[in-house]
């Protein structure tokens, strides 16, 4: 249940837009608290016991983030036992905003090595440890502390924070980069890069149509390996009556508006007018699309 300060909108937490250029003090500590030290344990030294198999020790974490970061890491505090929690805990509430995300993402790379490692293992016990303290398990509670606290991030299946999706996208784009495979592999580098350009910041909603419809081009023209263009492909389908008209008439009318709108897919003499919504609505109709296409691939026998 939602505390008192939040319930009555006391709590400086209760932003209705979501944050994306900072990483407030109450996140930072959430972070502190409920996910990295339940991770992390206290490595290279006999005196302390790992019990409960937390996936990261504290001193080589901070080696790596001193890496990662360019940062100039104090090792008499940071290699010590009874201090190296607390110049972890410091790394993290004192970095830049977006240094904190750089942390996230780091020990989501930490995470995901030592759960490599422990499936290799294939014993009932790294199993229950891939359970408590693998990358899904991180990812969940970071997700969850980010959404709690209205932070617009969200870690993917790849470790990396992009810009919050509606549900239903979210879903659709990872399941579209697992079917984008083998031949589909130039439609899928189009793919991430409609899904970068939509969700980093500055938001390019420009270039993310731009590649959605690129993806598109290039699932088709797998598929009908004459054609040159998504205009082409088209043209294939209609000869080919390979897809029911009214339906290759969305693909035409999508590849039309994407060639049509100033400074998608040519030069323009006016401005842009592009907004982030139609780029979202482009990433959620191309990504059915290519799911259409692909799944006709399949009952094609291609």
């Amino acid at each position: 249940m939602p505390t008192f300060s939040k319930r009555y909108g006391y709590n400086p937490q209760n932003q209705s837009e979501p944050v994306l250029e900072d990483a407030p003090s109450w996140t930072r500590i959430g972070y502190i608290s409920q996910i990295l030290n339940p991770f992390t344990y206290v490595d290279n030294d006999s005196r302390y016991e790992n019990k409960e198999g937390s996936p990261l020790g504290i001193k080589a974490l901070i080696e790596t983030i001193g890496v990662q970061l360019r940062q100039e890491i104090d090792y008499s505090s940071a290699t010590d036992s009874w201090q190296c929690q607390d110049y972890l805990h410091g790394l993290v509430k004192e970095s830049e905003w977006y240094q904190f995300y750089d942390i996230v993402e780091i020990v989501a790379r930490e995470v995901r090595t030592v759960e490599e490692h422990w499936r290799r293992q294939e014993s009932p016990h790294h199993a229950q440890q891939i359970t408590k303290f693998g990358f899904q398990s991180y990812r969940r509670q970071v997700n969850d502390l980010f959404a709690n606290d209205n932070i617009g991030w969200r870690l993917d299946d790849q470790g990396l924070l992009t810009r919050e999706f509606p549900e239903p996208l979210a879903r659709r784009i990872e399941t579209i980069q697992k079917e984008l495979a083998d031949e589909f592999e130039p439609a899928r580098e189009h793919y991430r890069k409609a899904v970068r350009y939509a969700n980093t910041r500055p938001i390019d909603p420009e270039n993310s149509i731009k590649e959605i419809v690129s993806a598109i081009e290039s699932v088709g023209r797998v598929l009908f390996p004459a054609s040159s263009t998504l205009g082409d492909v088209v043209k294939e389908m209609r000869r080919a009556n390979a897809l029911p008209a009214h339906l290759v008439s969305v693909i035409e009318k999508f590849y039309a508006y994407a060639c049509a709108e100033p400074a998608v897919r040519h030069g323009a003499p006016v401005p842009s007018r592009v907004i982030v919504d139609d780029a979202e609505f482009c990433l959620h109709l191309g990504a059915a699309l290519i799911r259409y296409l692909v799944a006709y691939s399949t009952r094609r026998g291609k």
